[in-house]
């Protein structure tokens, strides 16, 4: 008897966006792979997710950027699943300053996890989605990927990287029935580049991205929705902190 069940690789689970998108896949009954790199946050993620939801999870600390982690997680999907049917390629940073102000080491550190992450756990789900002639890759970019801002240059050069690298994944998966889509979410209260959030009113929260990519999850196998731009609009949590 097949496992209907649908398996889902996410990276960047710890925390913020991706913990959302495995809290909700979790409730909705989709088994869970969680990958980032601390492996104390995973743990305490995968343990709301045993007590709360009736699905399987698994815990693969993983360095996005590290061909041979990468691998690792793949393997230990495939290992305990048979099969991966989602990957959300949702590992991400970013640092904000002056352009001339950045030094090689920003640029690296941006472009490695959100570029070359997303190329290399893409590289190696791919062959397997392929097999099958099944699965639904999901990356994460930015309305930074759409447009541009003050002290955002190399930010927003990665995660333009990003929604033109899925635009042509997209092309390249389609015979192979694999679907393939780009969130490009706006500001969202999170402790994104390592700071608490702060007090701006236009945010939205990271559930609302999670429902965007359940929303995708669980599209008609005949359509495909390439994009999904999404805009906040007042919050009243961030207006009731000022």
């Amino acid at each position: 008897m097949s496992n209907t069940i649908k398996t889902a690789i996410i990276t960047g689970a710890s925390k913020g966006i991706g913990k959302a998108i495995s809290l909700n896949f979790a409730a909705n009954n989709i088994d869970v792979v969680l990958a980032a790199r601390n492996k104390t946050q995973l743990k305490q993620l995968q343990d709301e997710i045993e007590e709360n939801y009736q699905v399987k999870s698994l815990i693969v600390p993983t360095d996005v950027t590290d061909e041979i982690q990468v691998k690792t997680l793949v393997q230990k999907t495939l290992d305990q699943f048979g099969k991966i049917d989602i990957l959300i390629n949702n590992a991400g940073v970013g640092r904000f300053k002056r352009a001339d102000e950045f030094t090689l080491d920003d640029y690296n550190y941006m472009f490695d996890i959100n570029v070359k992450g997303v190329f290399l756990v893409t590289k190696y789900v791919v062959p397997h989605m392929v097999a099958r002639e099944s699965g639904q890759i999901i990356n994460i970019a930015s309305i930074a990927g759409k447009n541009g801002f003050k002290t955002g240059t190399l930010y927003a050069a990665s995660k333009h990287a990003v929604v033109g690298y899925t635009w042509s994944l997209r092309e390249d998966l389609k015979e192979y029935k694999i679907k393939v889509s780009v969130v490009c979410p706006g500001s969202v209260v999170t402790e994104f580049g390592g700071k608490k959030p702060d007090k701006v009113e236009w945010s939205m929260e990271p559930e609302d991205v999670a429902f965007a990519c359940y929303y995708l999850a669980s599209e008609s196998d005949y359509v495909n929705t390439a994009e999904i731009i999404i805009k906040p609009r007042l919050n009243p949590r961030k207006i009731n902190q000022s």
